[in-house]
């Protein structure tokens, strides 16, 4: 069990670092405004909501349980590095607000799909809820410390 919460704590670190890397790019070099709320309709605090508290749990679903699941079980993918890859493109590929940031949740998504193909193997019946307490922490930290 202390080795599983270690490697959350890991994988919660290099989350951040991430983070903090992408961020630190962007407002060194390029500039682009994190801020900027393309749904004129929902309010910022909204907007966190759904960051925080339901995103995760449809990201989870989608691009890691089921995805996961059509890679190992339908495809029969064998390699697990090779399902982390496919399930971050996807992943990334949905968080399209300008380039950086696809570059900035591919690498995410590796340390979160890591994790849940980690967990899938250690911990099966919990490696949903695990992942999906993960981003929504990392999501209220991002929210709280980075933006």
């Amino acid at each position: 069990m202390k080795k599983l919460i270690v490697f959350f704590i890991v994988s919660f670190a290099l989350a951040t670092l991430n983070g903090y890397f992408f961020n630190y790019i962007n407002d060194t070099y390029l500039h682009f405004d994190v801020n900027y709320n393309k749904h004129q309709n929902i309010s910022k605090s909204e907007l966190n909501f759904v960051a925080i508290c339901i995103a995760p749990i449809v990201e989870t679903l989608i691009f890691q349980y089921f995805l996961y699941l059509i890679l190992i079980k339908w495809i029969n993918i064998k390699n697990n590095m090779f399902c982390i890859i496919i399930m971050s493109i996807f992943f990334s590929s949905m968080h399209y607000y300008n380039w950086l940031y696809v570059i900035m949740t591919f690498f995410g998504g590796l340390i979160l799909n890591n994790l849940y193909v980690y967990y899938h193997k250690h911990l099966p019946e919990y490696s949903f809820i695990l992942t999906v307490f993960f981003h929504s922490l990392f999501n209220l930290y991002g929210y709280l410390f980075i933006m």
